[in-house]
C-alpha cells in the first residue's frame, strides 16, 4: 500500500505546479506556462503536451492506470484533469481555439467519469468546476457521449433541468436514436415518481416534466 503521507506530498507538489501555471496565465505568459504544464504532465504520464494533445481521454487513462491502486489512480485524474484545463485556457490565450476546446473537453470527460462513478464525493480545490468547464466549452459543439454523460451528472445532482436541457441537445444530435429516446423517457419517468417539491426545487415543475414526457413519445412516434 502507497503511505498516506507520500500521497499528500505528491499531491501538494502538482498543487503547486498547478498554482504557478495559473499564475503565469494570469501574467499572460503563454509560453512560460505552457513549459511548466508539460514539465507536470512529463512527471505524471512520461508525456509532453504534444502527445496528449493527440491522444484521446481514454488513451491517455489507460496509460494513468497502470500499475496504481485505485486511490492513487483517483487523485492522479483530478491532477490530469486539472492539468488539461490549463491547458486549455493557454491554448486559449494563444489563439488556438481547437486545441482550447481539446483541453477544455478531456478535463470534462475525466470528472463527469469519476462523479458519475461517485468515486468521490464533491471535487479537490484545485481541480476545475464541472460548470466551469461547461462555462468554457459554451458555444463549442460536443460530442453526443458528452451531453448523455452531463444529462446523468445533472440528474444525479438534483439539477433537473439542466438535464433536460442536455437531454434536448443530445436529441438534436442524435434524433433517430433508438437509445437515446430510451434514455429521455427512462429520465422522465424516474422524475415522476419523486415529490412536487424536490422537481421544484431541481427547476423542472411536475407539468414540464409530463409536458416533456409527452413531447418526447410523440417525436418518437
Amino acid at each position: 500500500m502507497i503511505r498516506h503521507d507520500y500521497l499528500l506530498g505528491w499531491i501538494r507538489r502538482y498543487i503547486q505546479w498547478i498554482a504557478e501555471i495559473t499564475g503565469l496565465i494570469r501574467r499572460e505568459d503563454w509560453e512560460a506556462a505552457m513549459r511548466r504544464a508539460d514539465m507536470a504532465l512529463r512527471g505524471l504520464l512520461d508525456l509532453g503536451t504534444d502527445s496528449v494533445q493527440s491522444l484521446s481521454e481514454g488513451e491517455i487513462l489507460a496509460r494513468l492506470t497502470v500499475g496504481d491502486p485505485p486511490p492513487v489512480v483517483q487523485e492522479k485524474c483530478f491532477v490530469l484533469a486539472a492539468l488539461l484545463h490549463q491547458l486549455g485556457r493557454i491554448a486559449a490565450g494563444k489563439g488556438r481555439p481547437e486545441e482550447a476546446r481539446d483541453g477544455h473537453l478531456k478535463a470534462l470527460h475525466i470528472l463527469l467519469g469519476l462523479q458519475i462513478r461517485a468515486e468521490r464525493a464533491g471535487l479537490p480545490e484545485f481541480v476545475p468546476a464541472i460548470a466551469d468547464l461547461e462555462e468554457a466549452l459554451s458555444g463549442e459543439e460536443m460530442p453526443p457521449r458528452t451531453h448523455a454523460a452531463l444529462m446523468i451528472h445533472h440528474e444525479q445532482a438534483g439539477r433537473f433541468a439542466k438535464a433536460e436541457d442536455a437531454l434536448f441537445k443530445l436529441l438534436r444530435l442524435e434524433p433517430d436514436n433508438p437509445d437515446t429516446f430510451e434514455m429521455g423517457e427512462g429520465f422522465y419517468r424516474r422524475l415522476l415518481v419523486l415529490s412536487d417539491e424536490a422537481l421544484a426545487t431541481g427547476g423542472l415543475p411536475r407539468a414540464e416534466v409530463e409536458a416533456g414526457l409527452a413531447d418526447l413519445r410523440a417525436a418518437r412516434g
